[in-house]
C-alpha cells in the first residue's frame, strides 16, 4: 500500500514541470526541441510512428535557433537583413542565407579567430534537405495543404539517418556561435562601450553649456 502512494507520488513528480522558469527565452525553447528530438531518435518505437512529430522538432529546433542568432548578431553587424520579418517568416532557407550574412558580417568585423568553413558546408547541406522536405513549416505538422493535396507521396522515404548525421555536425555551429563571438570580442565590446558612454557624457556637457 505504502509502496504503492510513493511510486505514484513519484510519477507525478517526475511530471510536475517547473515550465514558468525553463521558458524564459526562445533559445531555451530550441534547446528544449533539440533534445526531444534526440530522445525520440533514440527510442526504440518503430520510426513509422514517431518520424513526422521527430522532425517537426528538427526543423522547428532550426527555425527557432537561426532566428534568436540572427537577432542577436544583428545588434553587432549593422545589417537589418530578415530582423523585422522574424515573427512572420518560417521558411528555413531565407533564414539561414540571413544568419549566414549577419555571422559573416561579424566574423569580418570582429576578426574572430575561427575555422567555420565546414561547418557552414554541412549547415547548407542541412538548410537543402530541409527545405525540399518541408518549405513552409507545413508537411510535419498536417497531413494535407489547403488545397487538400498530400504533402507525402505514398511510396515516399524519407533517410532520418543522415539528416540526424548531419544534424549533429550543425547543431554545434548554431548552438555556440554566440558563445564563441562572446568570448572572443569582450574587450572589443568593452572598449565600444566605454567610448559609447563617454561620447553621451561629452554631449551632454555640450547642451548644459548652449
Amino acid at each position: 500500500m505504502g509502496y504503492g502512494m510513493n511510486y505514484e507520488k513519484l510519477k507525478k513528480t517526475k511530471r510536475y514541470s517547473h515550465i514558468g522558469m525553463h521558458s524564459k527565452s526562445n533559445i531555451t525553447y530550441a534547446m528544449q526541441y533539440k533534445t526531444a528530438f534526440n530522445i525520440l531518435y533514440e527510442s526504440d518505437a518503430p520510426v513509422d510512428t514517431i518520424a513526422l512529430p521527430m522532425m517537426f522538432l528538427m526543423r522547428h529546433y532550426l527555425e527557432v535557433t537561426l532566428k534568436y542568432n540572427i537577432k542577436y548578431f544583428s545588434n553587432f553587424s549593422y545589417s537589418d537583413s530578415m530582423v523585422s520579418r522574424l515573427p512572420n517568416e518560417h521558411k528555413l532557407e531565407p533564414l539561414a542565407n540571413a544568419f549566414r550574412e549577419h555571422w559573416g558580417l561579424v566574423v569580418k568585423k570582429y576578426k574572430l579567430k575561427i575555422d567555420d568553413k565546414e561547418y557552414i558546408s554541412h549547415f547548407q547541406d542541412l538548410i537543402k534537405l530541409m527545405n525540399e522536405i518541408d518549405k513552409y513549416s507545413m508537411s510535419f505538422r498536417y497531413s494535407h495543404d489547403k488545397d487538400n493535396t498530400k504533402h507525402f507521396k505514398w511510396d515516399e522515404v524519407l533517410d532520418i539517418y543522415t539528416l540526424k548525421k548531419l544534424f549533429d555536425k550543425v547543431t554545434p555551429f548554431l548552438d555556440y556561435s554566440m558563445e564563441v563571438f562572446y568570448e572572443q570580442t569582450a574587450h572589443i565590446r568593452y572598449e565600444e562601450e566605454m567610448m559609447a558612454e563617454i561620447e553621451k557624457e561629452w554631449e551632454s556637457e555640450m547642451m548644459s553649456h548652449i
